[in-house]
């Protein structure tokens, strides 16, 4: 009678609901993680037939169907770096449920893709998938792109950064601003016919460009500044 084979003649699968939409995984692949393979074997199952067809799928809290749909989208692929169509929130929304359930070797070649360019995401993106995800590495590049360029915060990103974090990025961003001529120019107000004038204002300050030649700040400088202010740092 012919074997069956270890790994692929496994055809079992587990059902699972998240947000009203049924998801069937195979057994072979959920038996990564330590949180899945106490589930097959019965450790989390309250039912003889949880998880076993549609009409008793093991019901997940707490994170929603796009989740769950990139983190099968990535562990289907025989190889991750074919997945280089998939968006950064894909990639990201996988590597929260990867580092969630314990899938240590998908979590590291996830982040190993998403590190070729991360430097073309959003910022503010970047932040929220680095505590989200467990990333440090990822944190601190991404303030210093907040902290470096021209325009300020805008009110969605300080709404979505927080009070404190927000506070401290205008305070990095202030200690970056280069120096003042410390002998302005006192111009007096001048008398006109019939009307005051007041002489033209001085140019607007400008962040120093991180590529230009005569700030000189680099981004060394802006990381040491960072590190120094709490709410900025990986906890």
């Amino acid at each position: 009678m012919p074997s069956q084979h270890p790994k692929y003649g496994d055809a079992r699968y587990m059902v699972f609901l998240v947000e009203d939409v049924i998801f069937h995984i195979p057994n072979r692949r959920l038996m990564q993680s330590q949180f899945f393979r106490e589930m097959i074997e019965g450790t989390h199952t309250g039912l003889e037939l949880e998880g076993k067809d549609d009409e008793h799928p093991i019901s997940l809290g707490g994170i929603s169907a796009f989740e769950m749909t990139s983190f099968l989208d990535v562990t289907q692929s025989a190889r991750l770096d074919d997945d280089s169509q998939l968006t950064f929130s894909q990639w990201t929304a996988a590597l929260h449920l990867a580092t969630m359930w314990g899938f240590g070797d998908i979590r590291e070649r996830i982040i190993q893709q998403v590190d070729k360019t991360i430097s073309e995401a959003d910022p503010i993106d970047r932040i929220e998938a680095s505590l989200k995800c467990r990333v440090k590495k990822w944190l601190h590049p991404a303030y210093v792109v907040l902290c470096k360029r021209e325009i300020g915060l805008s009110d969605a990103e300080a709404e979505r950064l927080g009070f404190r974090r927000s506070m401290a990025i205008w305070r990095v961003r202030e200690s970056l601003r280069p120096i003042q001529s410390p002998n302005p120019v006192s111009v007096p107000v001048t008398r006109q016919t019939h009307s005051w004038s007041l002489p033209p204002p001085p140019p607007a300050v400008q962040h120093v460009n991180s590529g230009s030649s005569n700030g000189i700040l680099s981004d060394a400088k802006a990381i040491g500044l960072i590190t120094k202010e709490e709410a900025l740092n990986f906890s």
